[in-house]
């Protein structure tokens, strides 16, 4: 089965980048490409309501990555 992610709302599409955004950045962490300073830097960089977001989810992912 697939999924036209075209026909989502804009705000649908928009949370599936963040997640997108945050599963990069731990699979970044895991591979020793980058620093969670250097993330958290970036994520402090963008707006307020983004911010909580991007943290719980790149947690989450990271907590993933580190355990397998």
């Amino acid at each position: 089965m697939s999924f036209n992610l075209c026909k989502l709302p804009r705000q649908e599409k928009y949370q599936i980048q963040l997640d997108y955004e945050a599963s990069f950045w731990a699979y970044q962490i895991k591979r020793g490409k980058n620093s969670r300073e250097a993330i958290y830097d970036t994520i402090n960089s963008r707006p307020l309501s983004e911010q909580q977001i991007l943290k719980q989810k790149f947690e989450s992912y990271l907590s993933l990555m580190l355990a397998g």
